[in-house]
């Protein structure tokens, strides 16, 4: 071609690496009409061209100029920093995305829990109306009983009567058959006045039974029925994060008894304290429904031999394992027959090695023996101050007697080993939703889950203090559940929806936290009880992780 005829060619089949080297390496020529031949030497800084040696004098004369390899290598410069630059912007960038995936899986875990909280909550109101519906039909029972004895013994006296007529009717005929005339005329006086007793008497009524009907609550159908729902869903939109916790740094207490520090919230505990920290050094237990696996677990308890007792909420059951995981045994089945189970919680040993559970959903409690026998139960379809519902936690007191949060009615019941009832505390006002309760020298101390908050008690049921607010700031709770105190005086607080352990003075002052939202060792989901191995490991139950973890103290 005419434009390329003076140009060098090279066939593609001889083209070498040299080659290629030689044509990025070859000289630029100017464009200007008259320096073809000349190369591209400088660089304009006016004009922001390249130019060759006779530009320089001709039309750019006077221009700032600089030669063309420096200005090529400041340009490098330059272009090589915006690409450490984008690099970095990308390196933020994806970062950013990694960030959008976390919380989008918060956030549908997040989902996930206000789901069941919901479902908690309608499950609660069903069984409240259930309970109720059960009132309604004891007491129809109880005055059916009433009436249908009425009627029975109204019935008896009545037969009673037919048989007396019966038998003066017969007395009477015989002496009619037997008699001679002077003695017929001579018929006792008795005898008439009977037949004319009965024979005048009238028919009873027997309309006595009360008249059945019912009238429905139209307060609580309008209440039901109210625009405002079961309850309201908030949303908060914030640009800050969320502030977690952790276990590395930080530190726990020593408690000596008998110090006369200062109180919290006039609480009548005293203690003074020594820091110390805890990590996790064991973990066992998986989702599942076979040996040794565990389904959401909720309560954990701790014998004599460091055999750690578990209740399964949803497998139904109660499995025991050694205190590095091993499991030991299983027992208990869905039902309600004795030794049968629906979502049991609340568990413990007594002094005997017996293994007391509650048995929630039964709404009553259960007593086995150490190889998980059935003994004995209380607290269902008895009298309604013994009556229990929906009891979560429970524990052994000094005495032996069993200490149960009954739940469903507000209150602490107290029973005796035997589960005879003894006493109780509470109630409407005084707690909201009491989760757990201990009994730690001359106090009660209860966790209330609706008013997110530990409250004491002195042994008649008095109410002391409370310390905690809802919130999730060091001191504060997220439905506190169970309770326990360790070898060290140390009140431990499952803060259930904080995801953390929150450990306390007896005095309600705060010491430190551990554990934080998540699923690696060191983490919870929802932890919701404590126990204390007889070396001073605490054991913590986490339901959403299907687990059981071991915290060493350091």
């Amino acid at each position: 071609m005419r434009a390329n005829n003076e140009h060098r060619k090279l066939a593609l089949k001889d083209f070498q690496d040299q080659d290629i080297k030689a044509v990025l390496e070859r000289p630029a020529f100017c464009q200007k009409k008259h320096h073809e031949n000349k190369e591209l030497e400088l660089f304009c800084k006016d004009c922001k061209v390249v130019i060759c040696s006779t530009c320089a004098v001709t039309l750019h004369e006077g221009h700032g100029k600089m030669p063309l390899q420096e200005a090529t290598d400041g340009r490098k410069t330059q272009i090589n920093s915006m690409i450490r630059s984008l690099k970095d912007k990308v390196l933020e960038k994806q970062k950013e995305v990694e960030q959008f995936d976390q919380r989008s899986i918060a956030f549908q875990s997040k989902l996930a829990e206000v789901k069941s909280q919901v479902q908690s909550f309608v499950d609660q109101i069903i069984a409240i109306i259930e309970a109720r519906k059960q009132d309604v039909f004891d007491e129809i029972d109880n005055q059916a009983k009433k009436s249908l004895e009425s009627l029975s013994q109204k019935k008896d006296k009545v037969e009673n009567q037919v048989k007396l007529i019966k038998s003066a009717i017969e007395e009477t005929e015989t002496l009619l058959k037997r008699s001679f005339n002077t003695e017929i005329l001579g018929f006792s006086e008795t005898y008439y006045s009977i037949l004319q007793e009965q024979s005048t008497q009238e028919n009873r009524d027997i309309e006595y039974i009360p008249r059945f009907s019912f009238t429905k609550s139209e307060k609580l159908i309008n209440l039901l029925s109210m625009s405002e729902g079961i309850g309201n869903v908030e949303f908060v939109f914030s640009e800050t994060k969320a502030q977690q916790s952790g276990t590395r740094g930080k530190e726990s207490c020593k408690v000596i008894a008998g110090d006369k520090g200062a109180n919290v919230c006039d609480s009548p505990l005293e203690a003074q304290v020594q820091t110390r920290r805890f990590r996790s050094v064991l973990s066992f237990g998986q989702k599942g429904e076979s040996v040794g696996m565990v389904n959401s677990p909720r309560g954990v308890a701790v014998n004599d031999h460091d055999e750690i007792a578990v209740t399964e909420f949803c497998n139904h059951r109660v499995s025991v394992f050694s205190s590095d995981g091993t499991h030991l045994k299983s027992f208990g089945r869905i039902g309600d027959n004795n030794g049968e189970f629906r979502f049991p919680t609340g568990i413990s040993f007594d002094s005997h090695g017996n293994i007391v559970v509650a048995d929630s959903w039964n709404h009553r409690v259960q007593i086995f023996d150490r190889n998980g026998n059935f003994l004995s139960k209380f607290g269902e379809k008895i009298v309604r101050v013994h009556r229990l519902f929906y009891p979560e936690g429970l524990s052994i007191n000094g005495n032996g007697d069993i200490v149960v949060s009954d739940e469903g009615n507000k209150l602490i019941k107290i029973f005796s080993s035997s589960g005879e009832y003894l006493r109780k505390f509470g109630g409407a006002g005084s707690l909201v939703s009491p989760y757990h309760c201990i009994q730690h020298g001359q106090y009660f101390i209860v966790s209330d889950a609706g008013d997110h908050s530990i409250k004491m008690f002195d042994l008649k049921g008095k109410f002391i203090s409370k310390f905690g607010k809802q919130g999730n700031k060091d001191g504060e709770f997220n439905e506190p559940r169970y309770l326990s105190v360790n070898k060290e005086l140390l009140l431990m607080v499952c803060d259930s929806y904080n995801h953390r352990v929150q450990v306390f003075e007896l005095s309600g002052k705060i010491v430190t936290k551990f554990g934080s939202e998540g699923s690696e060792r060191g983490k919870f989901k929802l932890p919701v009880s404590t126990a204390s191995l007889s070396d001073g490991r605490i054991v913590v139950c986490e339901t959403n992780n299907n687990r059981i973890q071991v915290f060493d103290g350091i």
